[in-house]
């Protein structure tokens, strides 16, 4: 494992975040606060809607020993002519990744074929690399991301303030093979500053994320739920993690022995990669990852309810009126980690002949209320082959065999 412990690069660096969600509102402070050879650009569709002083409030002082950066981008623009061209590294950030398609489409016209520049997403997992040279095709960039998100973070006001509640301990920068031949960790430390570590992008879309909490978290709580009926609030837990339900908690057990069994299987394959060895289990990771935020260290529930970073996230509901709701269907909960998750995991095992009865029952109860088909058949049957099985990220589709996906 190689780790960065300080800046390296002082050469001239303009980054551009495309995206206007959270993880904007808190890198592009550290973006410029990095050194004076940072630029930092904004390319967002509501660039009306931005100060131009960007802030982020930091909670976590273990992690960083200040409360408030503040920062004035170079520039806030829906203009992609006015910040690509220039760009050394393009990031996508605060967007969901099911628009990494539409965002690579928009950018393409306007890189700059003579200029060299990194193309990467924060929380690079749903095969981003695949995603990426799939929609830009051959060019003069290279792909990265950062394995998780590197804090938990929120919105305090869209377009001025943003707030971090817990950092990362440890952050894995995802290259092609894990090699970062271009030394890229050198230019980010000085933004994330974190202890960085290398893996690629194979070991991050199977890495324990998004895709394998929200799921199973939901299922355990509205897998009998009609998809229309709404429920008394008072009965419904607020925050996603902290609040976790018993049958929640044997869902998000379930679906981390299945995660790892696909590993299982990729590392029986690839022996010899080491990024393959680590420990993917979802108590370890969460572990590595936040260390002295989990008050409960005893069991892989109690480190996700008791993780401190985790506790201020809720689900999100609609209002129905007289004290009831229903789910939020049209959230990055539902529409985001099905079709760039749980089907990108199912691909991989189908590939290597392993059962995921859980997987495969998530992904029936997602799709059904969302209403699209990205899978047909039943748990245990299931085949990728739905009407609607383009919106997802299945390596097989790419053309991709199992030999071919380690990347």
């Amino acid at each position: 494992m190689q780790n960065i412990v300080g800046p390296s690069s002082s050469d001239p660096i303009t980054i551009t975040l495309v995206g206007g969600g959270n993880s904007t509102h808190c890198l592009a402070p550290l973006i410029s606060s990095a050194g004076s050879n940072y630029k930092c650009q904004i390319l967002t569709r509501k660039p009306s809607n931005w100060s131009s002083q960007v802030e982020v409030i930091n909670e976590d002082l273990k992690w960083l020993p200040v409360t408030s950066i503040k920062c004035e981008p170079s520039i806030i623009t829906d203009d992609p002519q006015k910040v690509i061209p220039q760009s050394d590294i393009i990031w996508f950030a605060g967007v969901p990744i099911h628009h990494n398609p539409e965002l690579l489409r928009m950018i393409k016209p306007h890189l700059n074929p003579h200029r060299h520049v990194f193309i990467g997403s924060i929380c690079c997992y749903g095969g981003f690399e695949w995603v990426v040279r799939s929609s830009l095709g051959p060019g003069n960039y290279s792909c990265f991301g950062t394995n998780l998100i590197p804090w938990c973070c929120g919105t305090l006001t869209y377009g001025s303030t943003g707030v971090i509640f817990g950092a990362k301990r440890l952050l894995r920068i995802v290259t092609s093979e894990g090699k970062d031949r271009l030394n890229l960790k050198a230019k980010l430390y000085p933004i994330l500053r974190q202890p960085l570590a290398d893996t690629h992008f194979l070991a991050s879309t199977l890495w324990p994320n998004n895709s394998s909490l929200h799921p199973p978290i939901l299922y355990g709580l509205f897998k009998d739920w009609d998809g229309e009926s709404s429920i008394v609030k008072s009965n419904l837990p607020t925050y996603i993690y902290a609040e976790m339900s018993d049958e929640s908690a044997e869902a998000v057990c379930q679906m981390d022995e299945e995660l790892v069994s696909i590993v299982g299987g990729l590392r029986e394959r690839f022996p010899l990669d080491p990024f393959l060895q680590h420990d993917f289990s979802l108590k370890s990771c969460i572990l590595e990852n936040y260390e002295d935020q989990v008050l409960d260290t005893s069991t892989t529930a109690s480190c996700v309810s008791s993780n401190q970073a985790f506790k201020q996230h809720k689900i999100p509901y609609t209002d129905m009126g007289g004290g009831e709701v229903v789910p939020t269907l049209k959230h990055k909960f539902f529409e985001t980690d099905l079709p760039f998750g749980l089907v990108t995991f199912k691909d991989i095992a189908n590939m290597l002949e392993v059962e995921t009865p859980l997987i495969d029952a998530m992904i029936l109860w997602n799709q059904r209320l969302i209403g699209k088909e990205f899978v047909r058949g039943e748990v245990g049957t299931v085949t990728i082959d739905g009407e609607d099985v383009g919106e997802c990220v299945v390596p097989s589709r790419f053309g991709l065999e199992l030999d071919d996906i380690l990347s």
